[in-house]
Order: C-alpha cells, then sequence, then structure tokens
C-alpha cells in the first residue's frame, strides 16, 4: 500500500513513472494501488499540482498520496510551484502525519465518512472539511448506465406513488442527479419554453420541478401546498439554501402534522438528506413510521405540538436561532451552538 520513495532525484517523469505509480509495481505488490484516486503517473503528478496550488503542506502530500518528498519536489520544479514547507502544528487535536495517510487510504478505499471519524475520534465534519482541504479528489457517483425501457417504467411508477428520489436511487442503483435528468429527459420540450428565462422571477413549483438542481441555482420557488406561501431558493453558484426563519417554522408545522422527510423534500424541491439533517438541528422530535402521511394538512400541526407538549425557544448561546424543545425541563442550548463551539475548538 506504501510507495517504495527514490534515494536521488530525478526529473518529474522519470520519478513518476520508474516510482510507485508504474502499474506493473503496484499489481506486483497488492492487488489496490497506493492510493485509487490516481491510476497513471499524469492523474497522480495533476493531483500532486493540485495539493500545491491549494497550498497544501509538503508533508501533508507526501502522507497522503504515499510518495517520497522527492517526487513531490521534482514535479513542483517541473512546474514552477512553490511548496508550503511550514512547521506542523503541535496542538493536540492537530492532523496527525499517520492521521492525514490513515484518511486517504479509507477515503480511497471508499469507506464511509462515519467510520473513518470514528476510527480517527474525530467528527464527519472535521474529516469532509479535511479531505477538501487536502484537495482530495470527491468521490464518484454511481456509474451512468444504459436506461431500459423497464428502468424508465420504474422510475414513473415510483414518482407516480410519491417515493423520494433518495429512496429510488438506492433501489435502482443510480445516483439522484441521473434519475433528475432523466425526468427532465422525458417531459415535453415545449414546457421548458414555459419556464422564464428572468432570475428575478418566483418560479411555480410545477415550473421548478421541471428543472434539475443545476438549473434551479440563482432562482426561487414556490413551495407546494404552503399554507403562509412560502417561497425558497439556491444561492447563485451552488445547490445550497439558506435556512431563514420562516422556513424553519414551516419545517416544524410539516414535521409535527407527521408529514414524512420524502414528502416534505419534494414539497421544498430540496433532498430528504437536507430535511432530515435540518430537522436534526431544530431538535424535532422522533416520530414513528407507521404515523407518517404524504400530505400535509395544517390544522394537525397544532393538535400534534400539544400532544407532545413542544414549544419554540430561543437559543442562550446563539442569539437568533430557534428551536424545538418540551415544555418541561426542556434544553436552552441548542445542539447547533454546541457544535459550533466544538468546531471552534480546533480540529
Amino acid at each position: 500500500m506504501f510507495a517504495h520513495t527514490l534515494c536521488s532525484p530525478l526529473p518529474a517523469s522519470g520519478v513518476v513513472a520508474g516510482g510507485l505509480f508504474q502499474s506493473s509495481l503496484v499489481e506486483g505488490s497488492s492487488t489496490h494501488s497506493p492510493i485509487s484516486l490516481g491510476k497513471n503517473p499524469e492523474e497522480i503528478k495533476a493531483l500532486v499540482v493540485t495539493m500545491a496550488t491549494k497550498g497544501v503542506n509538503v508533508a501533508h502530500i507526501a502522507a497522503a498520496l504515499f510518495i517520497s518528498r522527492l517526487e513531490i519536489e521534482a514535479i513542483a520544479r517541473e512546474e514552477g510551484l512553490p511548496l508550503k514547507r511550514t512547521a506542523l502544528r503541535n496542538s493536540p487535536r492537530a492532523w496527525s502525519l499517520l492521521d492525514i495517510s490513515r484518511l486517504s487510504r479509507a477515503w480511497a478505499n471508499g469507506e464511509d465518512l462515519s467510520a473513518i471519524a470514528k476510527r480517527l475520534d474525530r467528527t464527519v465534519m472535521a474529516v469532509r472539511k479535511k479531505r477538501a482541504a487536502l484537495g482530495l479528489p470527491a468521490r464518484e457517483r454511481y456509474a451512468e448506465v444504459v436506461w431500459t425501457d423497464a428502468d424508465v417504467a420504474t422510475l414513473l411508477a415510483h414518482r407516480e406513488r410519491r417515493i423520494g428520489l433518495q429512496r429510488i436511487a438506492k433501489q435502482m442503483g443510480r445516483s439522484v442527479r441521473s434519475l433528475q435528468r432523466k425526468l427532465v429527459s422525458l417531459r415535453p420540450a415545449a414546457d421548458s419554453l414555459a419556464i422564464p428565462t428572468d432570475p428575478s422571477v418566483v418560479l411555480t413549483w410545477e415550473q421548478a420541478s421541471r428543472l434539475t438542481p443545476e438549473e434551479r441555482r440563482g432562482r426561487r420557488w414556490q413551495v407546494r401546498n404552503s399554507p403562509t406561501g412560502l417561497v425558497i431558493g439556491f444561492s447563485r453558484n451552488a445547490c445550497t439554501t439558506r435556512w431563514s426563519v420562516e422556513m424553519q417554522h414551516e419545517l416544524a408545522m410539516r414535521h409535527f402534522a407527521h408529514q414524512s422527510p420524502d414528502a416534505v423534500a419534494e414539497d421544498f424541491l430540496l433532498t430528504d438528506r437536507t430535511i432530515v439533517s435540518q430537522s436534526g438541528w431544530l431538535h424535532l422530535p422522533r416520530r414513528s413510521k407507521k404515523d407518517m402521511r404524504n400530505t400535509f394538512d395544517p390544522d394537525q400541526y397544532e393538535v400534534y405540538l400539544n400532544k407532545m407538549d413542544y414549544v419554540r425557544r430561543e437559543c442562550l448561546g446563539k442569539a437568533g436561532f430557534y428551536f424545538w424543545t418540551t415544555r418541561r425541563n426542556g434544553r436552552r442550548i441548542s445542539r447547533l451552538h454546541q457544535q459550533t463551539a466544538v468546531m471552534r475548538s480546533g480540529d
């Protein structure tokens, strides 16, 4: 798994081709490459260039890619890139070279973030941020395969039953983006012409549902069946939304009315993972699956809210952030504030 480092500096091409990344050496020593992120010397070289450009410490590059500093220096000289050689942090929570190597190896082997975080005794967010800071490539989604008539029929049947895209993707072994692109391609071309191109125009739910998440960047749309006429949208450069107090309150209404996360995600045109995550930050209570429903009945909100005896409180540690807790002996400080304090302590 680890590299056989070279003892003398060589030109970059010779170092990469003649060293660890030669396929014959890799196959002869192990069934896995030192790091599956690069399958040939050119890809490994590009990865080193990317990490050096991001300002990753040369020691971290060597630990993450299992190569020697001589190889990294040779590539940097050829590309004319400066290398960061500052002393490594020595704080208790600083990332050691061993931690970097373990993270890189586990990431290349396809392990879950939660498993990696548990092994390294860190939070999932810390592992995710460190992976991005190192410049390790994001994992590829499910491979695209040819759509058969049976696949299309299965997809449409699931959508008629209002099953969430996340669940359909798992059942069909595809990515959510693949399903979204297929649904858009199945709609008549004339429908897309009816969608206003002006980003300042608020789209109806029907119009927004015809667009992929990438096409909805910088756009705003109405939430389906919203009693308050809620309007949400994505940022201009990413498929992310900033949760306002109004959005959080309507999410809580739907939660207490026992609408399922898949159905809420469908009405908001967000992923069910986003809905579940936001519900957790708001401390919304657990519900029985047998009580969940696909439709939203606003009248049920007050009924279940009083039955569960929950109230909405402002966090004492984070002004302006409201969460839900029991009326008696409930929390006063939100989990979001506690997590923020942990992250600020340093990883």
